[in-house]
């Protein structure tokens, strides 16, 4: 699961609205894509699915109570549509059919998606911290993929490939995916995973980001949509953090065992320069000399 903190663009809790200089890529002016257009590219989205026999949900709100992540909360999806499609740039929908297309159908198959709900909002019954970008239902071989405007460290390629992990992962551990001695082995001494995880920007030693250090699956999810949608961004931590570099290598292994060496995107991080030479000292005999 992706939690996001929502960046509304006219007002926020009576804040001043934020400039469009000042807004990212993915936040689009309003009114950006007419019905016609969206259907267009919606069509390509349910295309690239369905060459894979997977449903893209037609809505118009998809409620689940299944079990995900350890939340025990119903989750409701409102439908992204052709009537509502303020502040959606095509792009965003182009991004998910792309990040989808980049699996192969065996691997599809294998982490048995059969559902995906390209959401305008996902919301929870009840208040469980910030609005989620995205969610896995195992249970329902389902992803919920948020397209609501939001500000963030992370696209929507990235989101994809985060849920997409918690399916693979369940596929390649069950039971074992929140009891993994080996991932846990990996973890600074005396580290705690701890639900919400601490809101910080700063990223805590052993982990990509301050979200991965909230359970294992997190952890593990994120490492993945790093080595897919952020490999420089991975490799100036790696270069730093020997930990990361080790969960690096597990994360790679394993996925390459269900998806193939050659699908994963080769880890190409510079070598980091030598140190530089140290000039010898002149021999204090010399020194004495001049």
């Amino acid at each position: 699961m992706r939690w996001v903190v929502l960046g509304m663009l006219g007002f926020a809790c009576g804040a001043a609205p934020l400039p469009a200089s000042s807004l990212p890529d993915l936040v689009q002016p309003a009114d950006l894509m007419d019905p016609v257009v969206y259907d267009q590219h919606t069509a390509s989205l349910r295309a690239t699915l369905g060459r894979n026999h997977i449903e893209l949900d037609a809505g118009p709100v998809v409620r689940s109570c299944a079990p995900h992540h350890g939340v025990d909360d119903c989750v409701r999806c409102e439908i992204a549509n052709r009537q509502d499609t303020s502040g959606i740039d095509p792009d965003m929908i182009d991004a998910v059919a792309i990040a989808f297309a980049r699996y192969p159908a065996d691997v599809l198959k294998a982490a048995t998606l059969e559902h995906v709900s390209l959401c305008h909002k996902i919301r929870y019954d009840h208040e469980h911290g910030p609005n989620s970008a995205g969610i896995a239902i195992i249970g329902e071989k389902r992803l919920m993929i948020s397209i609501e405007t939001f500000r963030g460290d992370f696209t929507l390629e990235q989101i994809v490939h985060h849920e997409m992990f918690h399916l693979i992962d369940h596929a390649m551990l069950g039971a074992k995916a929140f009891d993994d001695d080996e991932w846990h082995a990996l973890n600074p001494p005396a580290f705690a995973y701890a639900d919400p995880a601490a809101d910080t920007r700063a990223r805590p030693p052993g982990f990509v980001n301050s979200y991965a250090t909230t359970n294992e699956l997190e952890d593990r999810a994120s490492v993945y949509e790093m080595i897919m949608g952020q490999p420089q961004a991975l490799c100036e931590i790696m270069a730093i953090d020997p930990l990361v570099r080790a969960k690096v290598k597990t994360i790679r292994t394993r996925v390459a065992r269900i998806m193939g060496a050659r699908r994963l995107p080769s880890e190409q991080c510079a070598k980091p320069p030598p140190p530089p030479r140290m000039k010898s000292p002149i021999p204090l005999k010399l020194r004495k000399m001049r």
